[in-house]
């Protein structure tokens, strides 16, 4: 009877404290939501927002959604209202039980659901994992689709995805049809979330005519999130249960795709079953120019990209030309679809010739287009590539001048697919002599850049800015810049240019009597094996033709450029026996050659005007050198700058004496004595001059010299350099000045540097100030400065003066121990610039190594095109001087230390979120 007695009792009290507690339950269940938003769901998220590439587990997600915070806040708040309506009060209490009581019961109801939901949060082993890389990156494409032919293959390819009887597509076409536009499209149609076909993974890949497999396994694992030192078998293995779809663009021949990519073969899906029975889906979609190709990569569907029909052309060619001006004028429309016509609907052509006529504005301009073009279609000519360079060269012949024409066709010596770096180009066109008149180095690249824009302007050479910038040919373009070379394929020895053994072995197999037709030779790689000895032979060609010992008629009578940028175990055995065989020889480039002489056989090259033996080991020259009397540009520095010690090299004064001497480059590498470089001031033939600077004596000679690229070494003894004593002219010709270990005290920048690029300040511990003559902003004195280093500078407070710079895309800034503030506000060049745009071409900064840094600046400045950052081992700084607008910057690359990160405070978090995206 007592145990019956005491539960009715309980139960008696557990209704009377639903009716007299209702508050308590109330504020308990409040306390309780709270507690769930702040410590559990909001942690949750600041959690991943903070861990670059990291997402809530699938389990934790669930989690989530089961949550709903805000239905669980409005049923608190409907019970708050429920509550102080309650009504007919005595006191603070309520006289409406029933009211309580259900208030109550539903207060505790909820209190449970949220405690429950609490300790199912608290038993999760694993809150976030690693973000699983997207199904598919978008391409950037420049042409608009038109008409139904590409349509129709998207489609028809779309079915083949679905086909599990098809695994391996080729799309296969001659060149400039748009294997690569279709394939682009294919890639771009999967990113719509619910479109991806069952593909886990779309991965797009250019191959090329000679494909770096090596390079294109880092940028597989770097698409699928792997780590960077991943090779082929992590990628192997990582696949190889997974389903994916492969766009491999522009192949030449066949591809082993586990051994040379990594990647599991695709199979028939009804062959594919592994796992248990689980089968993959993978599948690989290539282009490729010949047929035989798909053959050999066994593809179980082909597509030929044919070209495109008269309507489909015409509205292809109009995204070209000036659409206004067609319209305004009926002859004008009738003969630019005349001049359409004459492109055969070749995408590549109508882009080409249609840039050619933009700006055409009268109908006799149009004529003479296409007669040029009528005059081209030789009959006798079936081949399509021939038929399509015909058509293509009519752009080329429209340049302005022969020397522009050269200069395009220079650019063909790089191999296929390369990124040129535009002052490796005007440099090369120097050398060539295409570029001469010029009385400092500042001049020649002005004018090589405006012919680069004339080059672009005919969509001969495609631009890509980043750092120098870059150029690239389209490998048709490429192609046809070769066959005019060739004089239309008549002669196709006449320049051998390549950048691998295959290319080599494939000159070899023409027939001997044939290279006595070769002019220029131009190799850039470094897998040669035993080709090059080969065609570099020191045998002799007879009057048949024929091989021969003999000591007449050299291998290679009409040779006039060697051009052999390359790394080659047998080179030294090579470049000792070659000079006599080619009497003709003007240009040869051995930079990079494993030599450690220059062989006295070179006194044979009478007519050579270029010599290149950058990044070689010669440490003497011999005095045979003297006999290059046609010498005019001598190139003997590093390129490979990685603060490099100062070379001893012997016979140095022969350089002297060369008397047509314009262009000397000893820069990173070593130094002519003062006497001779008076010698060379006093025959007044130098336009550019490169060296390491080590003594006063010589320091004092730069201010006659038309100086290019500089390096003061180890210069004591003095407290204040000045700008203006670095070259003649007002510096016009400076473009790269490199000072270490000097222990003066103040550079003054006194005169405005036209056309210097790169300043290199390392190991500089004296260097106090920076400083400019009143009447000069820095941006007036750099107005072409694109790249700043400053490192171990010990005694440096600041650079405000950068901060305004026009050009400048790149800012390192490292081991300085002194600087507190890179920009400091009461510095007076930044008050009296203060108008004009901060860090406007700003791409790269990089702060390394900063231990007493505090703030990049105080107040918050604009960084409109800022794409990498790299922020480490900074302790002491507290705030970046970022605007809210960073967050629309295209980010490349973020890193920023853990240190560093967490002692970062932001008035905008919005920013940090922005950022932690990257880490």
């Amino acid at each position: 009877m007592d145990i019956v007695n005491n539960y009715l009792w309980t139960a008696v009290q557990e209704k009377l404290s639903s009716i007299t507690s209702t508050k308590d339950f109330l504020d308990e269940v409040e306390r309780a939501l709270q507690d769930l938003k702040d410590n559990y769901v909001l942690l949750d998220q600041e959690l991943v927002a903070n861990s670059h590439g990291m997402q809530l587990t699938a389990q934790v997600q669930r989690w989530h959604d089961k949550v709903q915070l805000h239905d669980r806040q409005d049923v608190v708040n409907q019970l708050k209202v429920a509550y102080n309506n309650r009504g007919c009060l005595l006191g603070s209490c309520s006289l409406n039980l029933w009211a309580n009581y259900k208030i109550s019961q539903s207060s505790i109801k909820l209190y449970k659901e949220i405690n429950n939901l609490k300790m199912e949060h608290d038993a999760f082993k694993e809150i976030a994992e690693a973000q699983p890389p997207r199904t598919v990156l978008e391409i950037a494409t420049s042409v608009s689709l038109v008409g139904n032919t590409i349509k129709l293959n998207l489609e028809k390819i779309r079915g083949y995805l679905v086909d599990d009887n098809v695994s391996m597509v080729g799309i296969w076409g001659m060149g400039g049809v748009g294997k690569t536009t279709l394939l682009n499209e294919i890639n771009n149609s999967f990113l719509g979330g619910d479109t991806n076909l069952g593909f886990k993974y779309v991965i797009s890949l250019v191959v090329s005519k000679e494909p770096q497999f090596e390079k294109l396994q880092n940028e597989i694992s770097k698409r699928l999130g792997l780590p960077s030192d991943s090779g082929k078998s992590d990628i192997f293995e990582f696949l190889k249960k997974k389903d994916y779809l492969l766009l491999l663009d522009d192949i030449w021949k066949r591809v082993d795709l586990p051994e040379a990519l990594g990647i599991p073969l695709p199979l028939h899906q009804s062959q594919n079953f592994e796992n248990r029975g689980q089968r993959y889906k993978r599948k690989v979609i290539f282009t490729t120019r010949d047929d035989d190709v798909c053959a050999h990569m066994i593809a179980h569907k082909k597509i030929k990209v044919e070209c495109l029909d008269g309507e489909e052309a015409w509205h292809l060619f109009k995204q070209f030309v000036n659409e206004e001006i067609i319209n305004s004028n009926a002859i004008i429309k009738q003969l630019a679809m005349k001049v359409m016509k004459k492109c055969s609907g070749l995408p590549l052509a109508l882009k080409v010739i249609g840039r050619a006529t933009s700006n055409m504005k009268t109908p006799e301009e149009w004529r003479h287009m296409l007669r040029s073009l009528i005059k081209m279609d030789v009959r006798t000519i079936t081949s399509i590539e021939e038929s399509l360079f015909h058509n293509l060269k009519i752009s080329y012949d429209n340049l302005v001048s022969d020397t522009l024409r050269e200069c395009f066709l220079c650019c063909a010596q790089w191999r296929e697919d390369e990124r040129i770096p535009i002052p490796d180009l005007i440099q090369h066109w120097i050398w060539c002599g295409l570029i001469s008149n010029f009385g400092n180095m500042g001049e020649a690249f002005d004018e090589g850049y405006s012919l680069i824009a004339k080059l672009n302007e005919a969509s001969l050479l495609e631009l890509e800015f980043d750092d120098e910038g870059y150029v690239k040919l389209h490998d048709v373009i490429r192609d046809m810049a070769l066959w005019i070379v060739s004089e239309c394929g008549k002669k196709k020895n006449k320049w051998i240019v390549g950048g691998s053994d295959a290319d080599l072995r494939q000159f070899l197999k023409r027939e001997a009597g044939n290279w006595q037709e070769t002019e220029l030779i131009s190799f850039n790689g470094t897998f040669f094996n035993n080709s090059l000895p080969k065609i570099l032979s020191d045998q002799n060609i007879n009057e048949k033709g024929q091989l021969s010992v003999a000591a007449t008629s050299p291998r290679y009578p009409n040779l006039q450029s060697l051009f052999m940028d390359c790394d080659v175990a047998s080179y030294t055995k090579v470049v000792t026996k070659l000079f006599r065989h080619m009497p003709s020889l003007t240009h040869l480039n051995l930079s990079w050659a494993r030599i450690v002489v220059l062989p006295k056989e070179i006194q044979v090259l009478v007519n050579l005007r270029y010599l290149n033996i950058n990044d070689t080991k010669i440490l003497s020259l011999p005095s045979e050198l003297k006999e290059l009397k046609e010498l005019k540009y001598f190139l003997f520095g590093n390129t490979d700058f990685e603060y490099q010690f100062i070379q001893k090299v012997d016979g140095l004064a022969t350089i002297s004496v060369l008397p047509k001497l314009q262009v000397l480059d000893l820069f990173e590498n070593t130094c002519l004595e003062a006497s001779d470089l008076r010698l060379l001031m006093d025959r007044n033939m130098i336009k550019a001059i490169s060296l390491v600077v080590d003594s006063i004596e010589i320091l004092g000679l730069l201010k006659h010299l038309p100086t290019w690229k500089i390096r003061l070494h180890n210069m004591q003894n003095m407290h204040t350099l000045q700008l203006c004593d670095l070259s003649y002219k007002h510096g016009e010709g400076l473009m790269e000045l490199h000072i270490d270990d000097c222990g003066f005290e103040e550079l003054l920048i006194n005169d405005s540097v036209v056309n210097l690029g790169h300043i290199f300040l390392y190991g500089l511990t004296e260097l106090k100030q920076i400083t400019w003559p009143v009447e000069k902003l820095p941006s007036e004195c750099f107005p072409r400065l694109t790249s700043i280093s400053i490192i171990c500078c010990d005694s440096l407070r600041s650079l405000s003066w950068v901060l305004h710079l026009p050009c400048l895309r790149r800012l390192e800034v490292a081991e300085c121990s002194s600087m507190e503030e890179l920009i400091d506000p009461t510095d007076q060049m930044q008050q009296a610039s203060s108008g004009l745009p901060t860090f406007p071409s700003l791409q790269v900064l990089e702060i390394i190594d900063m231990p007493n840094l505090v703030s990049l600046s105080t107040d918050p400045l604009d960084f409109p095109v800022l794409s990498t950052l790299e922020l480490t081992e900074c302790p002491k700084l507290k705030k970046l001087p970022f605007k809210s607008a960073i967050v629309n910057n295209k980010f490349k690359y973020v890193n920023i230390d853990e240190e560093s990160w967490e002692g970062l405070e932001w008035e905008d978090t919005t920013i940090r979120s922005h950022f932690a995206k990257f880490l």
